[in-house]
């Protein structure tokens, strides 16, 4: 039974776009543990750009879209805690791999 890789679903979330099956090896480019992590904060950061962007827009009366502020807040408050869980269960899993008795 094949397992898929998860690093190709974390994307789709990031992006808005449907979750598919991948059939890719997970030590694959693509599947790459790093990417994935390097990945999570790239959006994390891209997305936090686009919530000050907004803000500063709105505050300098550029805009007047305050329900568009409102979701550039959401995407970038769940995005940055999506990296940070990932970097929590890395956390765990390494304290986990220490404490192993050899």
């Amino acid at each position: 039974m094949p397992i898929d890789p998860i690093s190709q679903n974390i994307v789709h979330l990031f992006n808005n776009e449907p979750v598919t099956t991948a059939t890719s090896n997970v030590a694959g480019t693509d599947g790459n543990f790093a990417n994935i992590l390097s990945d999570a904060f790239t959006t994390a950061r891209e997305k936090d750009a686009a919530d000050k962007g907004s803000m500063v827009q709105l505050l300098m009366g550029e805009g007047d879209d305050l329900s568009r502020l409102l979701i550039d807040a959401q995407k970038a408050e769940l995005s940055l805690q999506l990296a940070l869980q990932i970097r929590n269960k890395v956390i765990d899993a390494y304290n986990e791999v220490m404490r192993m008795s050899v």
